[in-house]
């Protein structure tokens, strides 16, 4: 199976990606909106607990590693209210708010995400706590440089890879090590269709040269969807089990703020 990279923003969110209709309460703030989505991995379910979302103003923190005691400085809280998210249920172009709020106007490069207890993983209709190290405490720090305009809005997406996050170790617990990618919805476009039969376990891929660009399973109905894909070419790659054959769609063109609608794909038998 083709290694899994990230899927990113839906297009629904690039029409709000310049000036907000928001009003805040003064010229010198503006409004952050920071949504979630993930990449699927073999799991029933992956429940994160997130308790505070905050962004980070100014240069990097570079001092602050994960163990120590966080400074308070330049931090901007979005939120705090804890909330569960399944991760398994943001796939296919599905995104969920965790935190949007007012900030100083300027520039940020830093989001940091906390963990709380009662995270867990679901396998096999089975649930097991998922050890979430460091998250608890200072959090997870994610980089990635944006600017918040005065009495405007901006949209970034936390991007996350359960397949690639959720590790099991040789004592059978299940360890998060997020791999997580913020990502803005600037000038990108998607790819959407339908698998035939709609039943079929499979997996598709978005492929750009070498390079496996995005990964999703297609949803019960068979429908699945790329999304933050940069303009391009891309060859679309279904794989599937016997007796069906894998298929291949070549130079699929892609772009800026539109999806490109393949339809229906009709999946080949072996014997055919």
């Amino acid at each position: 199976m083709r290694k899994l990279l990230l899927v990113a923003l839906a297009i629904g969110l690039l029409a709000a990606a310049g000036c907000s209709t928001h009003s805040p309460v003064s010229s010198t703030q503006g409004t952050v909106r920071i949504t979630m989505t993930d990449a699927p991995g073999e799991f029933d379910a992956v429940n994160l607990v997130v308790t505070q979302v905050a962004i980070h103003r100014g240069l990097a923190d570079s001092l602050e590693t994960e163990g120590m005691e966080d400074s308070v400085s330049g931090w901007e809280i979005l939120s705090d209210t804890p909330a569960t998210y399944d991760l398994l249920a943001l796939r296919n172009g599905v995104f969920t708010t965790i935190a949007e709020g007012l900030v100083p106007a300027g520039h940020y490069t830093q989001i940091r995400l906390k963990l709380g207890p009662g995270s867990n993983v679901v396998v096999d209709g089975t649930t097991y706590p998922l050890t979430v190290p460091s998250g608890l405490q200072s959090g997870y720090k994610l980089v990635g440089e944006f600017d918040v305009p005065a009495s405007g809005l901006v949209e970034l997406a936390l991007d996350f890879d359960a397949a690639r996050s959720v590790h099991r170790t040789g004592a059978g617990r299940y360890m998060l090590k997020p791999t997580v990618r913020v990502m803005p919805p600037y000038d990108v476009g998607g790819i959407k269709g339908t698998i035939v039969p709609d039943s079929t376990a499979a997996w598709g891929y978005a492929i750009a040269g070498t390079d496996t660009v995005a990964a999703t399973m297609p949803a019960l109905d068979g429908s699945f969807a790329f999304v933050l894909l940069t303009p391009g070419s891309y060859d679309v790659a279904i794989d599937v089990e016997a007796p069906l054959r894998d298929t291949t769609l070549a130079a699929v063109p892609v772009t800026a703020q539109s999806f490109t609608d393949l339809g229906e794909i009709l999946l080949q038998y072996l014997e055919d």
